[in-house]
């Protein structure tokens, strides 16, 4: 099913490779903020023992040009219910013959980063665009569900005003009325 893709974590000179497979699915992003995000998503390591098992990271799917045809990010954190899990985010994957295999090769990748990881759970926040076709017929929702993903929530986003303030204007306090 993915003959010819290789999952492979993404190196530091493949950042600005990757631009226009994550620009599919955020088409507003700027590279600068792109080439930030990978940059301390590859920048974070935890030391475990001589090897160093990364915490937080970029996966990519390549055929074997090395041209990428995919990815996701992930980081791993605690969870309430699950404890460790590997919160998985900007999941995409991009083949006109072969889109399934793609993303198969992601998802059994996923799969092995958790378990290295000691990890629980697998959550994945799937980007706007896959919600737009919900049914069964998706391909990539089809392949989650065949490697036993299962819908467990719904995660929905309110965007707040201003970047690094998340407000435009602050709060009215007590002591603004006296």
């Amino acid at each position: 099913m993915d003959d010819g893709f290789i999952a492979k974590p993404l190196g530091k000179r493949q950042i600005d490779q990757a631009f226009p497979v994550v620009r599919a699915v955020l088409p507003d992003l700027g590279v600068e903020r792109w080439r930030a995000f990978a940059a301390a998503m590859l920048d974070q390591t935890q030391g475990a023992g001589d090897a160093r098992m990364p915490r937080t990271g970029i996966m990519t799917v390549q055929n074997e040009r090395g041209y990428i045809h995919g990815l996701f990010s992930y980081a791993t954190e605690e969870n309430l219910h699950h404890g460790r899990i590997l919160a998985v985010d900007n999941f995409t994957v991009h083949d006109l013959f072969n889109l399934q295999g793609a993303a198969a090769a992601l998802l059994r990748a996923m799969d092995g980063i958790a378990r290295g990881l000691g990890c629980a759970a697998i959550h994945t926040n799937l980007p706007q665009a896959y919600s737009t076709s919900v049914n069964y017929c998706n391909p990539v929702l089809n392949c989650f569900r065949e490697e036993g993903h299962a819908l467990e929530t719904l995660r929905l986003c309110k965007p707040l005003d201003g970047a690094n303030d998340n407000r435009s204007t602050p709060l009215p306090t007590a002591h603004d009325g006296e």
